[in-house]
């Protein structure tokens, strides 16, 4: 049924020593530039007027923060004030001298490393710490976006972050607000997010803040407040002692309401976005969103949470055995519908007419989709979706084809309708639904192919997918509507040794037993949860679980023996006594401990969550293991932030291009599943078995360690 690809989408797109080459002139760039903020910003300090301020400013003066450039160069030197203030060897340091200290000496090869080294990120210049924190905030904002990508960005929006965030949202899709929205003076993203709180952290910790907590304290109370403190700076080019020293007191008030207004959005600001906004319109080529990679696994997370709507409505009873063997199996996006619709119906369609024969069906319902299974599926749409709009558009590439899909939310219609407003021809030589079943490695690439070009799929079909959820009743009148005769299935257990049908049986027990330990995991935190806000709750099924999640920070694990302490789980639930006119089942998240009595000392935690926030949260360990959690917004959780501030600082064993290289691995996950077992079918998954002859049963059995689900 699966095997090894031959190659994987955007494999020619870029490469590394392009990418090299290009990531030291992107540095060299933006180091002038930033060269250029601090001239500006000492001429309107003064610094012979404080002689501390030339100290603190080579210390502590980042041009990072939610200001323009040359204000948080100002702010982060006025608000850092160590006691006892810096010495001076002689005097007052002259402004010479003290750009000397700034500019960057580009004949330094160590210059062109990102990340710094640790040690040698001490000795840098302020303005190399402050490209530093510029692109690590953004790489600790974002999932996926490697360093080279934000070095492209912060060129293009003139080492401005603000205007970085605001054009990584535009080609990521997550418009928060228009370009007119920020000439209203709208902050492009949410300030007070803990995911903004981190990225802040690990901005000044990887920039060698000596507090990393007042520049991000500081930035934070100024871009909360709603005031004039910019405004103020642009009125006055140069700043007088008795100035700085009231901007200082500002600084050291703990309640921002006590702050005079401020007006974040400077006339400065608002020309670079101008500026910025009129390049990109002018060639859209030119957009820095040309790293396939990452474009790829942003889609990935959309139809992530394609399947998790589908799921909501499969699972309106409870999500049965043959539906989720069907959809692990086949249950792929494409298709003539919107894609949640295009689910459900590859689902039902191949659970009826290729069904299972009784002698090997699980003898148990099933309370939990297997995450790995899950992820395959939805690689495997990924890889349909693609080959789709390459075949009817054969002047697309892959980057093309994942870009239309991305801003399409992964709906072909739209995707389609969007590549020929921009000028793309169709090709109708080939059939594209069979190069996406092909691509996608459909079980039976003929049959659904004569599916979907048959007259089953009409209106009422459409009408059969409605969208809250689907009842067992409406299941059925789907599947007796798009498979009226069910092909009648042959038990062909004779090609299959004695061990492996053994092996079948005990992976089989296995599931069952993992599944009923996390059951009863998620049934207490969500019983925790019912007691809490006075709602009863009823599990419909587990969407998504990663076993291996460590309490505080990874960096020591092997202190613990490789002990994972806790497991985040997503799962789907109905509020007990709600009909199926309400609102469907409400996704949540748990975080819960992997013991079996330690419910004191490992308490769980379970609140509801929104699909949407899948790209929006960020988790080390599950993005440690490519697994695909929704995480709540704004709750603590293990994996939060520690261990991205312990990356940043350079304390870390594992760098941001290893979090994107486990997501990408897992991107790519078309391969044979030892979950394949679980939903085995010796009519459709011959192969798994030719390949697969389990010589020794125990011995295959001891290979799967603690719980795997």
């Amino acid at each position: 049924m699966y095997g090894k690809r031959l190659r994987t989408i955007g494999d020619d797109h870029v490469t590394r020593v392009t990418e090299a080459e290009s990531m030291e002139q992107d540095i060299r760039v933006l180091l002038d530039q930033i060269h250029g903020f601090y001239k500006k910003a000492l001429n309107r300090l003064p610094v012979k007027g404080i002689r501390s301020l030339a100290p603190r400013l080579l210390k502590a003066g980042l041009c990072i923060g939610f200001l323009d450039p040359i204000s948080n160069i100002i702010l982060n030197t006025i608000s850092y004030c160590p006691s006892p203030l810096p010495s001076l060897e002689e005097g007052v340091l002259a402004r010479k001298t003290i750009l000397s200290k700034i500019i960057t000496d580009t004949d330094d090869p160590r210059v062109f490393e990102l990340p710094l080294d640790a040690h040698a990120a001490h000795s840098m210049t302020v303005a190399r710490r402050s490209l530093e924190g510029l692109v690590s905030f953004l790489i600790y904002y974002y999932r996926y976006l490697a360093e080279a990508e934000a070095l492209r960005y912060l060129r293009l929006a003139g080492a401005d972050l603000l205007v970085a965030v605001w054009l990584i949202d535009q080609d990521r899709n997550k418009p928060s607000v228009s370009v007119s929205d920020l000439l209203d003076r709208k902050p492009p993203f949410d300030i007070s997010s803990p995911t903004t709180k981190i990225a802040l952290r690990c901005a000044a910790a990887s920039a060698r803040h000596p507090e990393p907590a007042i520049l991000a304290s500081a930035s934070l109370l100024l871009a909360s407040s709603l005031g004039n403190v910019s405004e103020y700076l642009h009125r006055h080019p140069r700043l007088s002692i008795r100035m700085v020293r009231c901007l200082r007191q500002w600084l050291s008030l703990q309640d921002c309401r006590d702050m005079p207004p401020m007006d974040i959005w400077r006339p400065m600001y608002l020309a670079t976005l101008r500026l910025t906004v009129g390049k990109r319109k002018e060639k859209k080529e030119n957009s820095t969103s040309g790293y396939t990679e990452s474009l790829k696994l942003l889609l990935l997370d959309k139809i992530h949470e394609l399947y998790l709507d589908a799921l909501s409505k499969l699972s309106g009873d409870g999500l049965c055995k043959r539906l989720a063997c069907s959809l692990l199996k086949a249950g792929y996006c494409y298709g003539p519908m919107d894609p949640v619709s295009n689910i459900i119906l590859n689902t039902v369609w191949y659970g009826s007419t290729f069904s299972t024969h009784h002698e090997f069906e699980l003898s148990f319902e099933v309370d939990m989709i297997c995450t790995n299974a899950l992820m395959r599926i939805e690689c495997c749409s990924l890889y349909g979706l693609v080959a789709y709009m390459r075949t009817l558009f054969s002047a697309l590439t892959d980057h093309d084809a994942i870009w239309y899909l991305l801003i399409s939310n992964a709906d072909i219609r739209s995707a389609i309708k969007m590549a020929e407003v921009d000028g793309h021809s169709v090709c109708y030589d080939n059939d594209p639904y069979r190069e996406a079943a092909r691509a996608s490695w459909h079980p039976d690439t003929d049959a659904l192919v004569k599916f979907f070009s048959s007259s089953i799929i009409t209106e009422s079909t459409e009408s059969c997918v409605p969208t809250l959820a689907l009842t067992v009743g409406g299941i059925e009148r789907l599947a007796m509507l798009i498979s009226p005769n069910p092909s009648p299935t042959n038990s062909s257990s004779e090609t299959l040794s004695k061990n492996q049908k053994m092996f079948i049986r005990a992976v089989q027990k296995k599931f069952k037993a993992d599944q009923g330990f996390f059951v009863r995991k998620v049934t207490a935190a969500l019983f925790n949860y019912s007691q809490q806000t006075g709602v009863q709750y009823e599990l419909q099924v587990i969407c998504t679980v990663n076993p291996v999640v460590v309490e505080g920070t990874s960096v020591a694990l092997f202190k613990k023996n490789g002990k994972y302490e806790y497991s985040h789980i997503n799962f789907l639930a109905t509020p007990k006594g709600s009909n199926f006119s309400a609102p469907g089942p409400v996704l949540f998240f748990a975080q819960c401990s992997n013991g079996d009595k330690d419910e004191d000392e490992r308490p769980s935690m379970c609140v509801p969550v929104s699909s949407s926030w899948i790209s929006d949260v960020r988790c080390f360990n599950c993005e440690h293991k490519g697994i695909k959690i929704v995480h709540p917004y704004h709750e603590t959780y293990h994996g939060r932030g520690e261990d991205f501030v312990a990356m940043a600082r350079g304390d870390h064993n594992i760098c941001n291009e290893d979090l994107i290289s486990s997501c990408e691995f897992h991107a790519d996950l078309m391969c044979t599943l030892k979950e394949d077992w679980i939903f085995f079918d010796p009519n459709m998954d011959g192969t798994i078995a030719d390949k697969n002859p389990i010589d020794d049963c125990a011995r295959a059995m001891k290979r799967w360690k603690n719980r795997i689900f």
